[in-house]
């Protein structure tokens, strides 16, 4: 069997390098929120500091899954937890519906802002667990030793089929 892109020295390489990236961005994040006021840049900051940080956790654990155990979740682990994604999944499209029609109902630059940047995330969040959730119809291995065949198409769920009506 071909051996996995993931599973090389290169890849490895490149991980690294990642977080080496990340620590500047941490410090350059931390330096940049010690010397401002100004509130939104030092909101800014904090958000670029908390991904950044998050990043480098995300890139750990894929050397580790390549260079320790390899991460595995079966079916029946995903479908233990189902009801959970479910819900999970409509409080994120709620989510995404409220920032929506608050998005539309400001003007103001911070506001706008602040918002656009949690409409992203809330985005970000529906879109992992609608991931997970492919999981459970679809076998997707993410070891080492297995392909992973990237992200499962999927119609949209009932509240996001609302949403986009009222747009």
């Amino acid at each position: 069997m071909k051996k996995a892109k993931e599973d090389s020295k290169e890849f490895l390489k490149l991980m690294r390098n990642w977080q080496t990236l990340e620590d500047k961005t941490i410090v350059s994040a931390v330096e940049m929120m010690r010397k401002t006021k100004n509130p939104l840049v030092k909101m800014t900051m904090e958000m670029i500091k908390h991904d950044s940080e998050k990043h480098k956790l995300m890139q750990q654990m894929m050397i580790d899954n390549i260079t320790k155990e390899a991460i595995s979740i079966g079916p029946d682990e995903l479908n233990a937890l189902s009801d959970m994604l479910n819900s999970h999944m409509e409080a994120e499209a709620e989510s995404l519906c409220l920032a929506d029609e608050a998005f539309r109902n400001s003007e103001l630059f911070t506001t706008r802002y602040l918002l656009s940047c949690l409409i992203a995330d809330e985005a970000k969040h529906h879109g992992m667990m609608n991931q997970l959730n492919d999981l459970k119809r679809a076998t997707v291995a993410t070891s080492t030793g297995a392909r992973s065949y990237g992200y499962i198409e999927r119609p949209p769920s009932d509240i996001e089929r609302s949403h986009a009506k009222r747009k």
